[in-house]
């Protein structure tokens, strides 16, 4: 970690403020939004729910419209940051698989995977000597016509050709070894050493950021030269053990990352050929119980903290202050409810969110920061949602 005194930080803090990103809404955005989000929901049961509401009426609650079985194996992370210019979405899997799947509002849900020419399926454990199995962490660039993948047991960032329009599309075109650190696991015949979790990558598509499981690092790379171009080592919050980051997301200017020893790091992106971790969240900072990811609200002003919870402990959304680093404010979730993903509505004024234990999801205004309704989904007992994504 990065130990950067008081009037240091406070001058991250003012560059970071000074510098926020810039609202996404369109000014020709209807107030109450245009109510056309079709929201994809992966299951544990492989299975696939989409819900929606009355397009003409904005007063008429969300449903679940459809639920199709998908075939998927463990998508619980699909690749939600860009929706991008094409209509494929991606979710890797732990089978050793990335798969995807065209995506067309207009038709109903069941074509997507009964059309053998709308779905591709990427085998991405290929290492000789190495797992042939294991899980995958997809995240498309802002065109959507690259998809870069952390195959965690192999120890590989991945680049695959997503444009639907190239004589290599469904390809592996890149394949980076994650170097060591110091501090790597020993792999094993079903794990990997430095277990690569996750992948974000910035607004203008230049660089990528996953967070080492195994390796107690962030590694950076930049995506021109497909090179890796910093690792930076985090230090554990309690001497002597290991924080284990495991999920990141990225604005281009502050990391996010969630760490299984129960706090986020927040690291300094602005120069990715020198990350800076320049505060440590815990749950003294308001952060809930077993963080699982965030998200950066489009108009740049907030991130949710999206938090498990335990079995005696509710699940939480923590609201982080962009500008201050500080949680000014927790969401409280239906009761039951046990979220680690969630996707903004196209204009930002919906967040919706996985209940993994209460069978449903959750819609939270944005601008109230409350949960305006929660959507039951007709799933068998022992089936939860789990992977969120809006198109």
């Amino acid at each position: 970690m990065n130990h950067l005194p008081p009037s240091a930080l406070a001058l991250v803090l003012a560059i970071l403020g000074s510098s926020a990103v810039a609202p996404v809404v369109a000014a020709d955005t209807p107030s109450e939004g245009d109510n056309k989000d079709l929201v994809l929901i992966t299951n544990s049961d492989g299975s696939v729910s989409l819900i929606r509401r009355n397009p003409q009426n904005k007063d008429e609650p969300y449903f679940e419209a459809e639920r199709v079985a998908a075939g998927l194996t463990g998508a619980d992370w699909p690749a939600n940051q860009y929706v991008g210019s094409t209509h494929w979405w991606w979710t890797g899997q732990t089978n050793g698989t990335v798969k995807g799947f065209e995506f067309r509002r207009e038709d109903p849900l069941q074509e997507m995977v009964d059309d053998t020419e709308r779905e591709v399926t990427v085998d991405t454990y290929i290492t000789p000597g190495r797992p042939d199995r294991g899980s995958n962490f997809a995240g498309v660039t802002p065109n959507a016509k690259s998809l870069w993948n952390s195959a965690r047991e192999v120890d590989e960032i991945q680049e695959i050709d997503a444009d639907p329009n190239s004589p290599t599309f469904g390809q592996i075109l890149t394949r980076i070894p994650v170097p060591l650190s110091p501090l790597a696991s020993t792999p094993t015949g079903a794990l990997g050493a430095m277990r690569p979790c996750d992948m974000s990558i910035t607004p203008d598509g230049k660089f990528l950021f996953e967070p080492d499981l195994g390796g107690e690092t962030v590694t950076a790379v930049e995506i021109r030269s497909k090179q890796v171009v910093d690792q930076l080592l985090l230090d554990p919050l309690v001497p002597n053990t290991r924080v284990r980051p495991f999920m990141l997301t990225t604005n281009g200017r502050i990391a996010l990352v969630e760490n299984l020893e129960g706090t986020y790091a927040v690291l300094d992106v602005t120069n990715p050929y020198e990350l800076r971790e320049i505060k440590r969240l815990t749950q003294a900072d308001g952060v809930g119980v077993a963080p699982q990811t965030s998200e950066f609200t489009p108009d740049g002003k907030f991130a949710y903290l999206i938090a498990n919870g335990s079995p005696t402990v509710p699940g939480v959304i923590s609201v982080l202050d962009l500008n201050t680093l500080t949680i000014p404010k927790q969401i409280e979730l239906p009761q039951g409810c046990r979220p680690h993903a969630g996707d903004f509505s196209r204009d930002g004024r919906r967040f919706f969110v996985n209940c993994s234990n209460a069978s449903s999801v959750a819609v939270i205004d944005t601008k109230s920061q409350k949960v305006v309704q929660n959507v039951p989904l007709d799933l068998a007992e022992n089936v939860t949602p789990r992977g969120v994504i809006t198109r």
